[in-house]
Parts: C-alpha cells; structure tokens; sequence
C-alpha cells in the first residue's frame, strides 16, 4: 500500500489529451475529475490509502495530417515526498502494430519516432510521504490538442529562374527543349509571356524542378501558354528522392490528371493531392496534349508546399523543488540506483 508510517500517498493527474483510455489501479475521481491511484483502505482517521502504483493509458491518438508536427507531451505537476511518476509514449502506423513505449525527455519532447498514431500512458509511483500529485490540472474532456502554433506558413516555393543554374535552391529538368528560347526555366521565371516548349513534333514528355533541400508538396500549379493547344491534357505528377537530373532515379506517383482541357492564355489550374513524405524532386509527366501535334508545352509551373505547426498538450507550470533525504523504492523508471537529482536529470519534470 501506498502508505508508510502511517502517512497517507494521494496521486492525480488530469490530461488534455482525453480520459478515455486503459486503467490499471488508476481512476478517474468523481469529485476533482482527475486521474488517480485507487484507493485500497483507509487510515486510522479515516482517510483513503492508495495503491502503491498504477498506470493510465489513452486511446489511440489519430494524428491526421498533422503527425509529423506533434512535439511534445506537456505536463502540470506538483510533487512533495518522495512520489514520482513517468510518462511515455509509443507509436504506430496503423493503430494496430505498436513500437515499443519509449519515455519522453525532460523537457516534455516525444522521443517515439514521429508515426500517424500516438498512445501516452503515465505511470505513478507510490512515495513514503504524504503526497498530492497533480499534472495538467486543465480540462482535460476537451481540447484534444490545447495549442497549435505555425512555424512556417504554406507557399509556393519554385524561385524565380533567369537561367537552368540561377538558384541555390535547385534546378528545372524536362525531357527535351524546342530551343534555346523556349528552355525549361522559361516555365519557373513567373513571366506569362515566356514559355517552355518540348523537342519539334514531341508531344509526350516531363517537366519538373529538382530542390535541394526535400519539400513536402501537397498542391502544384499550371499556367497555360499562348498556343494553349499544345498545353498537356493527361498527366502523373511524380516524386523523387534518387535522381540526380530529373530524369533518371525512381520515381513515386502522387497524382493523376486525365482530360484536363484549356481554351484560353494564362489560365491557372491548381491541383491538390495527400502527401505525408519529403521529395528532392517533384514533375509532370504528360502523354497527350489538347491536340496539338507540333510540340507540347507550359507557360508556369510551381509547387506549393505546406505549411508546418507545432502542436503541443498545454502546460503552465513553475520550477521549484525540495530534495528528498532519500531516494529509494522499486518498481520505479527512474528510481533504480539513482539519486533524485540524477532522476531529474532524466526526467524534468518540475518536481517541487
């Protein structure tokens, strides 16, 4: 039992991230809607004794399409004894196969590998005091993710081209070029008037932009040309993290376009797809144009990458602790042959 000395151990823990989830001798208490350590007797003046240990796990966490952004596991917590707890994470693909739990680091930041799907699960640990216990003392029936901050706002993200080489940031490729008019970076210079055309009486063919640092595209842009005939009707936009030149490498379908019809110069077609994954090089392969057999051609090409946030579990908490004389227990994370300095060390979990 969680009580020594006649010393009684309360433990609880209120969540943002919801309270339904797995319980092992822990409960939510009626009165303060927290997460506790259930209790298993009462002391000589009638107060509750609580377990010696238990653990809360959530449900799957589904992080959507913004996983790759989840950081950090936030917490609330007061301790005075020798109470402790830890928090952990693991992940999965797939909500049904599941990495190995893997405890988060001192400042609050997930370690499990960055998957679609998310579980926490805490654990608490009886001390030898009197002990109240508290993390995240918000509302934890709401508010799923309590904060969300942009870090990076989603744009186009093709610079500006004067030639084949003008950018650190990478370069344009295509299959074949009319001429040295009408060349591949003539479809990235953002001019309506210039254009890039393939090879004489090519009609099939690719044109695309190799980034040197990978980009997640999720939403690309065509602009027709003035002999909007000659514009691709039928495409793939593809990816790849293996070539060198745009043309050789393999490459990963990402999108579809069939039948796509223009009537009119400088005209704006914006195409979205689902991508989870970063890609140096991003294009479009064509088949078939809108009929028009002398060459195949682009006005603008450019390709829109996502913007990126931060979304965290809300805490609001102050630093301050009184150390233990001593330091010892079983069954601990953090209390095997360790001092509670080491401990904290481990674990920061602003432990007062």
């Amino acid at each position: 039992m969680a009580t020594i000395g006649g010393n009684t151990e309360k433990k609880e823990i209120g969540l943002s991230i919801g309270v339904s989830g797995t319980h092992d001798k822990t409960m939510i208490d009626k009165t303060t809607g927290y997460l506790r350590l259930v209790d298993v007797d009462v002391d000589g003046q009638g107060n509750p004794v609580y377990i010696e240990q238990g653990s809360w796990t959530s449900d799957a966490i589904d992080l959507g399409d913004v996983f790759q952004d989840f950081e950090k596991v936030f917490t609330d917590n007061t301790v005075s004894g020798a109470s402790s707890f830890a928090a952990l994470t693991r992940v999965s693909d797939n909500g049904i196969n599941w990495s190995k739990w893997v405890a988060i680091a001192e400042d609050g930041a997930i370690q499990s590998e960055t998957k679609q799907y998310i579980q926490v699960r805490i654990d608490l640990f009886a001390g030898f005091v009197s002990d109240v216990f508290i993390i995240a003392n918000s509302d934890f029936d709401t508010n799923k993710y309590i904060e969300q901050k942009v870090l990076s706002k989603g744009r186009y993200v093709v610079p500006k081209l004067t030639s084949n080489t003008s950018s650190t940031e990478g370069f344009p490729f295509s299959s074949s070029e009319y001429s040295s008019t009408y060349v591949k970076w003539k479809a990235f210079d953002k001019i309506d008037s210039a254009y890039f055309l393939t090879k004489a009486s090519i009609i099939e063919g690719f044109l695309g932009f190799y980034f040197t640092n990978k980009k997640r595209i999720t939403k690309y842009n065509i602009r027709s040309m003035i002999t909007y005939q000659a514009m691709p009707k039928s495409w793939v936009l593809q990816a790849s993290n293996d070539t060198t030149d745009g043309i050789n490498g393999t490459w990963k379908d990402l999108d579809t376009q069939i039948n796509q019809i223009w009537t009119a110069t400088n005209i704006d077609k914006e195409y979205s797809f689902s991508n989870n994954e970063k890609y140096h090089a991003y294009r479009i392969n064509w088949t078939e144009n809108n009929g028009y057999t002398t060459y195949s051609g682009v006005g603008e090409l450019d390709f829109y990458e996502e913007g990126t946030t931060s979304l965290s579990l809300k805490r609001d908490y102050q630093y301050d602790m009184t150390m233990d004389d001593t330091w010892l227990g079983e069954g601990s994370l953090h209390r095997q042959k360790i001092t509670r300095e080491e401990w904290l060390k481990i674990d920061r979990f602003e432990v007062k």
